[in-house]
């Protein structure tokens, strides 16, 4: 692996890097990206072995006087599987300039520069920005796409200072201008319509506030088919202490500090962390409201959670417990003795499974379909200074294509995925030697803060404007099979990536089957 401080790749050219669009799709370039993908944290195919990178387009991007700077969009075909499109500005700079990947290639003719990730130099995020501005004067390979939202966005444009690349984000690069604005640079790009400006730009739209960033546009370049591909978005930036999960885990830990409470304590956690919680839940229900706030817009109007739907989720929940259990099965040889003896147990409740989803499918029928976040999670919500909840990252779940991602569901599939991200913040508390006395006050917080965040969505949900609901008893029965699919969805992402914590969506399937509640606690009910 070739980065800071080792010997780097000679791009070696007679040419100037001013004329790279002429000479460098056809260069040793290609070959030397081949190898310096899989260190980019963004790059999210790192368990497929690459066959061949090729640059599609290169979008030449005025900065001015500064050294020229390339969009680069790369074609990224592999031994086995689909190809994916990335998308990797390059740029000359000094080695410190080049991001947490290191340098790319050093060209023997250029002195004190190589080639980098040009989103890490100041230049490159000015001269986005600047094809907000340029009207008829923009490159026509790049469109900006515009909401209400974005004059207002512009004039809070920072007179002063470079923007800087900040960190924490797995698959985009986001570039924070001073304390104003946020473009949010998409790393793997997929043609149509982007899921994240198209709720942002719906939301921007409302007479109320959505809970979201203010959305202010897109840059959209596009295929040699003339399919679109949004490269970035443009959002105001919110002031916040961190996200959700870091707020939440970070009272957990100041509590155990403190001292474990008494476990009969009657609101474990605190004022503070209850309120939020409960605001969160309020938030999640606003959010809800206004995807489904407008009955005859054709992709956002609410449709019936019809028994077809029922069927169509039981049935990929029966396929998806097949395939995680041929996974279990080949996975449980070399985990440690306590997570096969966790799998043991659960290859044992195929029938509490199967009797369950009867029983959901049964009760299941009713409510509406709406555009859900998709994704959502702790990690996805802002903290902001005056303790509101403001949601991120409306591009859906990773692992879907996109037009998978832009499906109506039950705002219940969003609430799963916050009742689980729960149950995971619960178990990164637990201490790795046994504390029985702070695993039940844990057990307890689990189960109040559950069920506070629930209460507190299903009060929202049912005194807004838009009745998105169906009756009580077909609403827990699909919030439970959300739960399973959330469950095994999370059994099969840690068998992949991490899986000596295949034991927490075990432990919460479990739970789930027996009739505990999302994580072992009670229930939300």
């Amino acid at each position: 692996m070739t980065g800071r401080g080792e010997r780097l790749p000679l791009l070696d050219t007679p040419h100037s890097w001013e004329d790279f669009l002429s000479w460098g799709p056809s260069s040793a370039l290609p070959a030397i990206l081949r190898e310096y993908l899989p260190r980019c944290r963004w790059f999210g195919d790192k368990s497929r072995q690459i066959d061949e990178v090729r640059i599609e387009s290169v979008l030449p991007l005025d900065v001015g006087n500064n050294s020229p700077v390339f969009l680069c969009i790369l074609s990224v075909t592999f031994l086995e599987g689909v190809a994916r499109r990335y998308f990797l500005p390059l740029g000359l700079g000094a080695e410190a300039q080049s991001g947490p990947a290191g340098p790319v290639a050093r060209i023997p003719s250029v002195d004190q520069a190589v080639v980098v990730d040009a989103l890490f130099l100041p230049e490159t995020g000015n001269g986005l920005l600047d094809l907000f501005f340029s009207g008829d004067d923009r490159p026509s390979e790049i469109r900006p796409v515009s909401t209400p939202l974005l004059p207002g966005l512009l004039a809070s444009r920072p007179l002063e200072g470079s923007p800087r690349a900040f960190g924490g984000e797995q698959s985009n690069t986001s570039l924070l201008f001073g304390r104003s604005l946020i473009l949010k640079c998409y790393r793997n790009l997929e043609t149509g319509t982007n899921p994240d400006l198209e709720i942002g730009a719906f939301l921007a739209e409302a007479k109320t506030p959505a809970p979201i960033p203010p959305t202010g546009g897109a840059l959209v370049s596009f295929t040699p088919e003339g399919r679109s591909l949004t490269i970035a978005l443009l959002q105001g930036f919110v002031e916040n202490r961190g996200d959700g999960w870091s707020f939440l885990l970070g009272g957990l830990q100041e509590i155990r500090l403190r001292g474990v409470p008494e476990e009969e304590e009657k609101d474990p956690g605190g004022v503070r962390i209850g309120r939020w919680i409960e605001t969160l839940g309020e938030r999640t229900a606003d959010l809800h409201q206004g995807l489904g706030r407008d009955p005859d817009h054709p992709d956002f109007a609410p449709v019936p959670f019809t028994e077809d739907d029922i069927d169509e989720l039981v049935f990929g929940i029966e396929t998806r417990h097949e395939r995680v259990m041929r996974m279990l099965a080949k996975t449980r040889p070399a985990l440690p003795p306590g997570l096969q003896e966790r799998i043991d147990r659960f290859s044992g409740m195929a029938g509490f499974l199967g009797r369950t989803l009867v029983s959901c499918r049964r009760a299941g029928r009713g409510g509406w379909k709406i555009r859900c976040h998709g994704d959502l999670h702790l990690g996805q919500v802002l903290v902001t200074a005056g303790d509101d909840a403001v949601f991120l990252d409306f591009e859906g779940e990773p692992a879907l294509p996109i037009d998978e991602r832009r499906k109506k569901s039950s705002p219940l599939n969003d609430v799963a995925g916050m009742l689980r991200s729960f149950h995971y913040l619960v178990a990164s508390s637990r201490p790795e030697e046994s504390d029985g006395r702070w695993e039940r006050w844990l057990s307890a917080w689990l189960s109040a803060q559950s069920r506070r965040f629930w209460e507190a969505w299903r009060r929202r949900m049912d005194s807004g404007a838009v009745r998105l609901l169906g009756e009580e008893e077909p609403t827990h029965a699909l919030l439970t099979l959300f739960l399973i699919r959330k469950c095994l969805y999370e059994i099969e992402y840690e068998i992949n990536n991490r899986p000596a914590w295949i034991g927490i969506p075990l432990e919460g399937l479990q739970a789930l089957l027996e009739g505990k509640g999302p994580g072992g606690g009670a229930g939300v009910s």
